[in-house]
């Protein structure tokens, strides 16, 4: 299947948080021009219709809006990418979850096909600091730098036998690139691989950091045309199913998550969450609700 070309309109006028976190990717990304160039960022026209972008962007940002099973916020995210002329992929994303008091800071570096490099996590929880990591990741060996308010120090040092297919550092932004794994010339449609990396066991990621090592299982929905604050898509819509033997919610609701991306660049669009959240459901759902291209 040819992918399609990532398509979306203008952002919404941003809020106190979005001016600041844009003030200081300016700082980093060259204020709206591509750093060491004159190319002018590009953004969306503000029609409703779908709108052609470059599929070749040196820089991506965007916002993301989490909403619970009462249709209100209760977290949000920064995201931006960078596209490097080696191949190399860098993720930067802050987290916010106001249900939980969590704090998440990410950067996250990736090969040309989005297997792990490195990565960099700080978790604050209840406005207080918990823990901190650097994660690098070879063909061989993981290794793993922790310090945590709770435990102290930790090193760890885990041998591979194949290289890993992502890490999982819980930014949806990050959600959305563990989709890259899966293998569209293969006529499975779920598909279930080992060498999956994760920086905590909770979905929230809300302990640690640290590094543990799992299988996984998507499912392959099928393209999709859908409409999120951002703007419309072409997505190509996902699934990770329920894990049998896993705890059911207090709802009897088992956990999966629905989620929808753009090719070739996995960036996130929309994603709906069953028998995770802690309320009375389980049910939330996250949305794009800004996206830039620069």
């Amino acid at each position: 299947m040819s992918a399609p070309i990532e398509k979306g309109v203008v952002m919404p006028r941003p809020d106190r948080r979005t001016i600041l976190s844009t003030a200081a990717a300016s700082i980093v990304m060259g204020n709206g021009v591509l750093a060491g160039s004159s190319k002018p960022a590009w953004t969306a026209t503000g029609s409703t219709n779908l709108q052609q972008v470059p599929i070749s962007p040196r820089n991506i940002r965007g916002k993301i809006l989490y909403v619970g099973d009462d249709k209100k916020e209760r977290g949000r995210e920064w995201f931006g990418f960078t596209f490097r002329k080696d191949g190399q992929i860098t993720l930067r994303a802050y987290c916010e979850m106001d249900d939980i008091q969590l704090e998440r800071d990410v950067v996250y570096t990736m090969d040309h096909k989005f297997r792990p490099l490195d990565c960099f996590i700080r978790l604050h929880k209840d406005g207080k600091f918990l823990g901190t990591g650097w994660i690098r990741v070879s063909d061989t060996e993981v290794e793993c730098e922790v310090f945590n308010s709770g435990f102290g120090r930790v090193q760890q040092i885990f041998p591979l036998t194949s290289p890993a297919l992502n890490l999982g550092a819980h930014p949806l932004a990050n959600d959305a690139l563990v989709l890259a794994s899966f293998d569209h010339s293969r006529p499975e449609r779920v598909q279930t691989q080992s060498g999956w990396l994760t920086t905590s066991p909770l979905l929230y990621g809300s302990a640690g950091p640290l590094i543990g090592m799992r299988s996984g299982t998507i499912e392959y929905v099928g393209p999709e045309r859908i409409t999120v604050p951002a703007g419309i898509f072409d997505t190509h819509h996902y699934r990770f199913p329920p894990t049998p033997g896993n705890a059911l919610h207090p709802s009897g609701t088992p956990g999966s998550e629905d989620i929808w991306v753009t090719h070739p660049h996995y960036t996130f669009v929309r994603a709906e969450v069953y028998g995770y959240l802690t309320n009375e459901t389980g049910y939330g759902y996250y949305e794009l609700a800004e996206l830039e291209y620069l």
